[in-house]
């Protein structure tokens, strides 16, 4: 990655990360519990991509991380803060798929860390793919979960909805992830035909 990639990044997490500030003072401020949650996830989030490349030592390409930036924008700031998630009529639906979708690119780099993306079948790889990101799907509820039971929000809408908005969520954000992983498994599959045709040089 360039030296203006990672500076252009930098600055748009610093920037998410003064904007959740700000929120949180306006919270503090005039209290709405309701969207604290996602204000705690903002300080987070931004920085995950970070802390993976230093834990596991692998590092997204630039595009990745500023597809990933974008879209922690639109479901945090925009979503929750800005209340996008009532206001917009199936808002919270196309932010699950699309969280789907993009969990497939932490899924492949999961198969990377643990090489088994050259040393298993092509069906594995698409069923831990999808496994991975049910995983997050569910992990993120338990999040919103914890944040209406220990903060007194309404999350998952529960009062609402009862069930239904949860299992909603997982079950877009799952059509998300297999369709995210047959994308990707078809592009893989015409890479390597390409590769195959290509002649080597002597």
């Amino acid at each position: 990655m360039s030296r203006s990639h990672r500076i252009l990044l930098a600055l748009i997490k610093i920037t998410m990360f003064m904007l959740a500030t700000l929120l949180l003072i306006y919270q503090i401020i005039n209290p709405d519990y309701d969207k604290l949650g996602g204000i705690l996830a903002s300080f987070v989030l931004p920085f995950l991509p970070g802390i993976i490349h230093r834990v596991f030592k692998i590092e997204m390409p630039f595009r990745y991380q500023l597809i990933y930036l974008v879209f922690l924008f639109v479901a945090l700031f925009l979503g929750i803060d800005f209340n996008l998630y009532r206001t917009v009529p199936y808002f919270d639906k196309a932010v699950h798929f699309a969280s789907g979708v993009l969990s497939v690119i932490l899924g492949w780099y999961a198969l990377k860390f643990f090489k088994a993306d050259r040393t298993t079948d092509k069906h594995f790889q698409a069923l831990f793919i999808i496994c991975f990101c049910i995983l997050i799907a569910v992990s993120w509820e338990f999040f919103e979960f914890g944040c209406d039971k220990l903060l007194g929000q309404n999350m998952q809408q529960l009062i609402q909805h009862g069930v239904d908005d949860t299992m909603y969520d997982l079950l877009v954000a799952t059509v998300g992830a297999c369709i995210g992983t047959m994308l990707l498994m078809r592009y893989h599959k015409k890479l390597a035909l390409t590769t195959e045709k290509t002649p080597k040089s002597k």
